[in-house]
C-alpha cells in the first residue's frame, strides 16, 4: 500500500500592495481526501493554491508534507515535493506540441518523440481522452487545453493535486470523464483540492468544503453535513443579490442581421437578427461552433460567405458593413481572459481605456491621461470592481474582477452591439449575478448583446431570445418562457 500523504498548511498569510489575500489560514488534509475550496472572487482561493503550486510564496505561516516542513519557492520545488497544478486558466506553451507540453518540465538534450508522444497519449488515455499528442497547443480549443494542462499535472505523478476550475470550458461529457479521473485518484490516496464555482459540483464530488471569505477560512466540515443555503450565506457574508427574472418583451426595431454567415465548416450558412435592445442567446455543445459564430462576425477570422448587416442610427436603416469594419461598432468580450481579454501586465486605467484612445486625444501627439483615470475610476465604481486602486496591474486582480475590467473597457466605448462569449465563467455567484445585471442593464439602455453561454441558467437570466447550434447549423429558436435543458438538448443534438 502507497504511503498515506498528510499536509498541513498553518498560518499562511499573504499581502499583496494594499490587499491582505491571505490571513491566517490552516487546513489539514490527508490522502484519498477530495476538498472542495470555494468562495467569492478575490476570497483567497487561488492565492492559496499559487503558493501550494509555487508560484509566489506566503509571507506568513509554513507548509508541512508528512510532517516535514517545506519551501516552495518555484513551480518546480512543487512538483519535487509532488504537487501538481491545474490552473483556471490553462497555462500553455501555444506553439509547442501536446507531447511537449506534458512533459515540458523534463526536457533535457536530444528528445526522443516517439516515446514523448507515447508517454503523452498514455496520460491522455487516463481520462479517456483521444487529443492527438503531435497537435500544437494552440490548435486546440480552450476545453482541449485544460484537458492537457490536467494530463501534465497527472503525469509527473504528483500525490497534492490542486484543481482550479478545472470544469470551467468543459462540456458535460468531459465534465464526468474528469470527475471519474479525480475519483480513481483519490483511491489511490491522492489528495486533491478541487475550487468551483459551480455548487452541484462541489456537492457531487467532494468529501469536505471549506469556505474562505476575504482571505479567511470561515466553513470547513463534511460536505455532506453542510447546506447549501449555509454555504452561500458564509461565501458573500450576506443575502445574495439575484437577477430579476423580467417578462417577455417585445422589440421592432432590427439592429444588426446576419444572412447565411459561413467561416470553415462553422459557421455554416447561419442567419439570424438582433433586435435593438434585446439579449439574444447562442446556445450548443461545445465545438458547435458558437465562439466561431462572433469571431467571424468580428472580423477576427474570415467570413467565406454571407453579409452582417447594421443600423447605424443615421436614419437609413440597415446598411451591409464590412465584416472588417464591424469592430468600430461592436465590443467583444472574449471567453479567454488571459489570451486576448485583458493587458495582464498594465493597469486597471489602461485595460479599460485601450479600445477608446481617439475619444482621449488632446492633439495630433498627445492624450488626455487624466480624463482616461477619471472614467476608469467611475466605471470601477459602477461595476464594484475590487481593486486597490486603478493603478493596479490587472494581472494581480481575481478572475471576477478582471472579467468587469473587460467589460469596463467596452462599456466606455459605448458600442451599438456587445458580442458576449462566457461572460461568467469562471466567477463566483455574487460576481455573476453583478455581470448578468450589467448585461441586462445594456439592453435596458437600448444596447444590443449576442451572449454565448454554457449555463442553461444564465441563458434564462439574462436573454430574451436564445438560437440553438448543431454542428455550425442553426436548429431551433426559443424564447424566454421556453428555455429549459431538455429542449435545448433536443435541439442541439
Amino acid at each position: 500500500m502507497a504511503e498515506q500523504i498528510t499536509l498541513q498548511i498553518n498560518n499562511i498569510s499573504k499581502r499583496f500592495p494594499g490587499v491582505k489575500a491571505l490571513d491566517q489560514v490552516s487546513i489539514e488534509a490527508g490522502g484519498g481526501e477530495i476538498i472542495g475550496l470555494i468562495g467569492v472572487n478575490g476570497a483567497g482561493k487561488s492565492t492559496l493554491m499559487n503558493i501550494l503550486g509555487g508560484v509566489f510564496p506566503q509571507t506568513e505561516g509554513e507548509i508541512r508534507i508528512n510532517g516535514q516542513e517545506i519551501h516552495i519557492k518555484s513551480p518546480q520545488d512543487a512538483e519535487k515535493y509532488g504537487i501538481g497544478f491545474i490552473h483556471q486558466e490553462p497555462v500553455m506553451f501555444r506553439y509547442m506540441t501536446v507531447a511537449e507540453n506534458i512533459s515540458v518540465s523534463r526536457l533535457h538534450g536530444r528528445v526522443n518523440y516517439k516515446e514523448l508522444n507515447a508517454a503523452a497519449r498514455k496520460s491522455l488515455e487516463q481520462m479517456n481522452c483521444d487529443i492527438d499528442p503531435r497537435k500544437r497547443v494552440a490548435d486546440l480549443p480552450i476545453g482541449e487545453r485544460q484537458m492537457v494542462e490536467i494530463a501534465r499535472a497527472l503525469s509527473s505523478g504528483g500525490k497534492i493535486l490542486l484543481f482550479d476550475e478545472p470544469t470551467a470550458s468543459f462540456t458535460d461529457k468531459e465534465k464526468l470523464r474528469l470527475f471519474e479521473v479525480i475519483r480513481q485518484l483519490k483511491k489511490t490516496g491522492a489528495c486533491i483540492f478541487f475550487i468551483s464555482h459551480f455548487l452541484d459540483e462541489v456537492e457531487e464530488l467532494t468529501d469536505r468544503t471549506i469556505v474562505l471569505r476575504d482571505g479567511r477560512k470561515v466553513i470547513d466540515g463534511k460536505t455532506a453535513d453542510i447546506s447549501r443555503k449555509e454555504i452561500l450565506q458564509n461565501m458573500i457574508g450576506g443575502e445574495m443579490v439575484r437577477v430579476d427574472n423580467e417578462e417577455e418583451r417585445k422589440f421592432e426595431k432590427v439592429l444588426m442581421r446576419v444572412e447565411n454567415l459561413t467561416a470553415g465548416d462553422k459557421p455554416d450558412h447561419v442567419s439570424f437578427d438582433l433586435h435593438e435592445g434585446e439579449v439574444l442567446g447562442i446556445w450548443g455543445l461545445m465545438g458547435a461552433g458558437r465562439t466561431e459564430i462572433l469571431r467571424a462576425l468580428y472580423g477576427l477570422d474570415k467570413a467565406d460567405e454571407g453579409t452582417v448587416s447594421l443600423d447605424l442610427g443615421d436614419g437609413r436603416g440597415l446598411k451591409v458593413i464590412p465584416f472588417a469594419q464591424m469592430r468600430e461598432h461592436c465590443g467583444y468580450v472574449t471567453e479567454a481572459r488571459h489570451d486576448d481579454g485583458c493587458l495582464l501586465p498594465w493597469s486597471v486605467w489602461e485595460n479599460m481605456s485601450a479600445p477608446n484612445l481617439k475619444n482621449y486625444k488632446k492633439n495630433r501627439l498627445f492624450l488626455d491621461f487624466n480624463r482616461q483615470k477619471e472614467e476608469s475610476s467611475e466605471y470601477c465604481k459602477r461595476l464594484n470592481v475590487k481593486t486597490p486602486s486603478i493603478y493596479t496591474k490587472v494581472s494581480t486582480l481575481s478572475g471576477g474582477n478582471q472579467q468587469k475590467v473587460i467589460m469596463a473597457k467596452w462599456l466606455m466605448k459605448k458600442p451599438k452591439v456587445f458580442f458576449i462569449d462566457e461572460p461568467t465563467r469562471g466567477v463566483d455567484v455574487g460576481a455573476k449575478a453583478e455581470i448578468q445585471r450589467m448585461v441586462r442593464e445594456l439592453a435596458a439602455s437600448g444596447s444590443s448583446c449576442l451572449v454565448v453561454s454554457s449555463e442553461i441558467e444564465e441563458l434564462s437570466a439574462v436573454c430574451d431570445r436564445v438560437v440553438i447550434l448543431n454542428r455550425g447549423r442553426l436548429t431551433g429558436e426559443l424564447l424566454k418562457k421556453e428555455i429549459d435543458k431538455d429542449t435545448l438538448m433536443h435541439l442541439c443534438v
